[in-house]
């Protein structure tokens, strides 16, 4: 693996931005790996010494009004111990609460009438519009975050911005108990979809930011992705299956 260059990146404000730059950036054949850090406002790239600083601050630059300077490997630096990477769990804890909520809360409240059906009804009511809540909070950066590993919406970069209202209407659709078979079906398709292109990009090695939750939580893409979408595919398959 080629050693990382850092880069300090002016001019970025939001999420939106961060999917514009890593995606224009992870374009280029050159380049292995891209992580982009808002908070920090630097960029983490791993590429081929053929691809010069100077031509990766011109890429960043021509994702919009930002600029890229190289940071002088010279320069002291926060020592490794001190900037060690998050562990698995503060990293998925903002997920993993919401998911468990999620499946806490129906079978408290459906007491005497609790059957795997009802649940899981009820539960993917709650996931699909807790979820597209988070990303209708910024459209336009979840459609650039989701574009770089789904299928459908690198093909119809629309799709992306369409998305967050089809998960809405599946949520209020599971909730009303509303064409179940069509609602079961549409889910299935799209968690099959979206799981494939998502085992695309893990197995290409992509380093992306996972747009589940929209751009709120800076949670990478991984296998806990791969779980969420063919978890969801399985019940709908259950449901669909009459049990």
């Amino acid at each position: 693996m080629n050693n990382p260059r850092i880069f300090a990146i002016d001019g970025m404000h939001c999420g939106s931005c961060v999917a514009r730059i890593t995606e224009a950036v992870k374009a280029n054949p050159s380049v292995r790996t891209v992580t982009v850090d808002l908070a920090a406002g630097t960029m983490e790239v791993r590429a081929e010494p053929s691809l010069s600083d100077a031509s990766i601050s011109q890429i960043v630059a021509s994702a919009g009004a930002y600029t890229a300077q190289p940071v002088n490997a010279a320069t002291p630096t926060v020592p490794a111990e001190e900037s060690e990477p998050r562990s698995f769990w503060a990293t998925y804890r903002p997920l993993f609460t919401l998911v468990a909520l999620l499946a806490l809360v129906p079978a408290l409240s459906l007491g005497e009438s609790l059957s795997a059906h009802s649940w899981m009804r009820w539960f993917m009511a709650g996931f699909f519009v807790s979820f597209s809540y988070f990303k209708l909070l910024d459209i336009s950066a979840f459609a650039s975050s989701y574009r770089m590993y789904d299928w459908i919406a690198k093909v119809v970069p629309a799709w992306g911005l369409a998305y967050p209202f089809v998960e809405l209407s599946l949520g209020l659709a599971y909730a009303a108990d509303l064409a179940p078979t069509l609602t079961n079906w549409i889910t299935l398709v799209l968690m099959l979809v979206g799981a494939g292109g998502v085992i695309q990009s893990n197995l290409q090695k992509k380093t992306i930011r996972c747009a589940c939750l929209g751009t709120v939580f800076n949670l990478p893409m991984s296998t806990v992705t791969i779980v969420e979408d063919l978890s969801m595919a399985a019940m709908a398959a259950w449901m669909l299956a009459g049990y």
